[in-house]
């Protein structure tokens, strides 16, 4: 890859990203603590990648950067990657005060570049500074970016347990709460933090590593996962909201499964179960854990349920999800709400599993189903 297209496509990011930051800001859909972290995250990205575009054009050379422009706006990526994962996670909880310390690398590169800035323009006049300037040059050019990657590191680690926390805590199944599905910021986080690592390896072994092009390709990559990391938090967030709107009315209405009477004690134990407390719901149930529920074991809760019911659990799971979704395919409220919202509000793990469930058991995909009732 070479300079030109490298600077292309950096460039490019730093408009979209521009871009992305204003409609995101200025549209009523994305109120929260959680957009407008990241929404900032995008933004203070994309300022400093252009500061260093201009380097790379030739506008300006580094030591006219160092001199006289350049602002550590990288120092807030961590902080706001954090503060969007906690807020994302816990969007009911206070942020806590004691975070505000991340912020505290920003406070140190600010006030280095600055005392550099001054400094650089009163070494003529002012014997004994030539070492204290080429120190603070050297720290703000090379070392700030290792220590920036080491903290980011940090960061990285403690989202990582703060997942893990999140998963313990709603461990159960709660009607009252969406528990999201956090694969795909794990993945995003686990990619950052791969490249966050190499960026430490190519800093420590080569200080010169960014007038070498070899540098190139893990910033391009850095910069790519976080833009993405941007558009796809802004969707998810969007989807975690239509569930918020459905999960409203499941708490408003009863049960949408018809009450059948039954001679068997397990099976009116096990509707009581799944269908009362709207157990079907929970994407993670399976067999083993509903047997568990009723003091039963796998074997015998199979057989009965074949035997009364004549399907096996998994479809009479799946057909109590079907039942669910309808409601909210056919109810003009939720008309312009997406098939991914309301697969998984119905207790399913992915569109792709709503789509297939939902057309094995009515001869319909769900887009279909949803036109034939509501145009």
């Amino acid at each position: 890859m070479n300079f030109n297209i490298f600077n292309s496509i950096i460039f490019a990011g730093v408009i979209q990203g521009l871009v992305f930051g204003a409609v995101v800001f200025l549209s009523k859909k994305y109120k929260s603590k959680s957009v407008y972290f990241l929404t900032t995250l995008i933004i203070l990205y994309s300022f400093n990648n252009l500061q260093y575009y201009f380097v790379d054009i030739e506008l300006i050379n580094y030591e006219e950067l160092f001199k006289s422009f350049y602002f550590p706006w990288v120092e807030f990526t961590s902080p706001l990657l954090y503060f969007y994962v906690v807020t994302y996670l816990f969007p009911e909880k206070k942020i806590n005060p004691k975070s505000k310390w991340l912020f505290s690398l920003f406070g140190l590169h600010f006030i280095i570049s600055s005392t550099y800035k001054i400094l650089v323009r009163v070494e003529s006049k002012t014997d004994g500074l030539e070492k204290l300037v080429a120190y603070l040059r050297y720290y703000v050019a090379y070392y700030a970016e290792l220590v920036t990657a080491l903290f980011g590191i940090v960061v990285l680690v403690i989202l990582f347990n703060t997942i893990n926390n999140y998963k313990k805590e709603y461990k159960e199944f709660q009607q009252s709460h969406v528990r999201l599905k956090l694969n795909w910021l794990k993945a995003i986080l686990y990619v950052l933090l791969i490249l966050t690592i190499l960026n430490v390896t190519l800093v420590a072994t080569d200080m010169n590593v960014f007038e070498d092009i070899s540098y190139y390709p893990v910033w391009l990559l850095v910069t790519i996962v976080i833009y993405w990391l941007g558009h796809i938090g802004i969707y998810k967030y969007g989807i975690v909201e239509q569930r918020k709107q459905i999960r409203k009315k499941q708490l408003a209405k009863g049960s949408n499964i018809e009450k059948g009477k039954t001679k068997h004690i397990i099976i009116e134990r096990l509707k009581q179960y799944l269908e009362n407390e709207k157990r079907f719901l929970d994407a993670s149930l399976t067999l083993e854990k509903t047997a568990e529920a009723l003091e039963l074991s796998q074997g015998h809760l199979s057989k009965i349920i074949n035997t009364e019911l004549g399907v096996s659990f998994k479809d009479y799971i799946n057909t109590l999800r079907v039942e669910e979704a309808k409601l909210y395919l056919i109810d003009t409220n939720f008309s312009n709400y997406t098939l991914v919202a309301i697969g998984l509000e119905a207790g399913f793990n992915s569109k792709s599993a709503f789509n297939t469930s939902f057309k094995k058991i009515t001869g319909q995909t769900p887009s279909q189903y949803q036109k034939r009732h509501i145009n």
